[in-house]
């Protein structure tokens, strides 16, 4: 569904491809509890790269603006408050923004809970263009200081003793230069906004790409390394693209936005304030550690100053995976779905790729069922909660998330539950690599 940034301001219609019916003003419908419209175009927002906002970082998967705005609008009222337990990239934040409503967004990835912050941030263009000068200035001046990049792990920078690296020597002095003129900003705004800009391009200036299988090197790449002049076109290029969304939305609504950066199983306790509205997609049970995905960010930029960090970051993170070992307790609540899941895991024991699997799948649920305890507890009486979700499968088992999370809903309290399946996802090669995995809606009320 594609919403070229040119047409994305004008009117909050222009924002999204249908308006809740309670912006439009020459509209007297006040419909409640409308069912919301469903697709994988809203779900899965393929061409997000050409929508403001969304352009600042490439998410391979992320909510369209449309997908946040047809679940405002399906509650048939202006909701006062929005809540988003898995931030991602933001789009629940932004979306609400845009539509003059408060939102409160949990992100445990500390880049990603950045770069929702310098969306929703009250730049202004003149700011940033009298830093992007004093930077550049800077930027001439500033020596490389190889001393700062100590803590990155060993293979990202080249060296004579090592067979790959990430990044260039030269490179990696480059950056050594940019990181120390970022860090001299003192506007927290503005700083945080060119240390997005940079993350957005770390890894088209490096000799790995990032897929769903994690990081891998680039075909040739000792033979078609990046260079300086690279990292400065594509710096330039992102900072130009992410101030021209900051210049045509300057005029935008300011509601109250908070970003939390930590884990939603215990960030959501120390919220408050009830929410109309609490909509999110979870990590899928696919024992991939997505943690992964942002390593090069996470280590460049300095969110991580050490292998401990790594490992903290990894167990605030939804039990999906069983890259580290915890304790893998199951859900509280009853589905019969989940125990016939797990019996069969249990039986195939043997078959599968890590023997911990079943105790990770029964955990996973146990985190879902904790920030659904908390949704609960912070949802509005004609309120909504919507998930979207994705299966899996191990072995010859398939992990039926929707299924198993309304079972856990009923199981304590939800009045209404009601799931829809949007799209089929593709199996992983090892399982044929056939579209049948779903991904599925989840809505519940009280």
């Amino acid at each position: 569904m594609r919403n070229p940034p040119e047409r994305y301001l004008q009117t909050l219609r222009d924002h999204f491809t249908t308006a809740p019916d309670w912006f439009d003003t020459r509209s007297g419908s006040e419909k409640r509890g409308r069912p919301i419209a469903t697709g994988a175009a809203l779900t899965t927002y393929l061409h997000g790269h050409e929508t403001a906002f969304q352009r600042w970082f490439r998410f391979k998967e992320a909510f369209s603006p449309e997908f946040v705005a047809a679940a405002i609008g399906s509650l048939g009222y202006r909701p006062q408050h929005v809540i988003d337990p898995f931030g991602g990239s933001g789009t629940s934040a932004i979306t609400s923004q845009l539509l003059s409503i408060d939102a409160t967004t949990v992100e445990v990835n500390p880049f990603l809970a950045d770069v929702i912050k310098a969306k929703v941030s009250p730049l202004t263009a003149e700011k940033l263009r009298s830093a992007a000068a004093d930077f550049h200035a800077q930027l001439l001046n500033t020596p490389t200081d190889f001393t700062s990049l100590e803590h990155w792990p060993p293979t990202f920078i080249e060296s004579n003793e090592k067979d790959r690296w990430i990044f260039p020597r030269d490179v990696a002095g480059r950056l050594a230069q940019y990181l120390s003129c970022i860090e001299s900003i003192q506007d927290a705004d503005v700083q945080r906004f060119f240390r997005v800009v940079l993350g957005a391009v770390l890894v088209d200036c490096s000799n790995v790409y990032v897929n769903g299988k994690g990081r891998r090197y680039r075909s040739a790449w000792k033979l078609k390394q990046p260079t300086i002049a690279k990292l400065d076109e594509y710096f330039g290029r992102q900072f130009n693209t992410s101030f021209e969304d900051v210049l045509r939305f300057e005029g935008r609504p300011r509601s109250r936005v908070t970003v939390v950066n930590g884990d939603s199983r215990a960030a959501l306790q120390q919220v408050q304030e009830p929410a109309d509205l609490i909509v999110f997609s979870p990590p899928y049970p696919n024992s991939f550690d997505y943690t992964d995905i942002y390593n090069v960010e996470l280590w460049v930029l300095g969110y991580f100053g050490c292998a401990a960090d790594n490992t903290r970051l990894r167990n605030e993170t939804l039990r999906s995976h069983v890259q580290i070992r915890r304790g893998y307790e199951g859900p509280i609540g009853k589905s019969s779905t989940l125990s016939r899941t797990l019996k069969a895991l249990d039986e195939q024991r043997h078959s599968l790729w890590d023997k911990n699997i079943p105790e990770m799948v029964g955990a996973y649920f146990r985190d879902l069922e904790l920030v659904l305890e908390q949704s609960k507890r912070l949802l509005a009486n004609d309120g909504r909660v919507m998930i979207v979700v994705g299966d899996s499968r191990y072995a010859n088992t398939r992990i039926e998330v929707a299924i198993v999370l309304a079972e856990l809903a009923r199981s304590m309290g939800f009045g209404r539950v009601a799931t829809k399946e949007v799209r089929q996802m593709r199996a992983s090669a090892q399982q044929g690599g056939s579209y049948q995995l779903a991904e599925s809606i989840v809505e519940l009320s009280l």
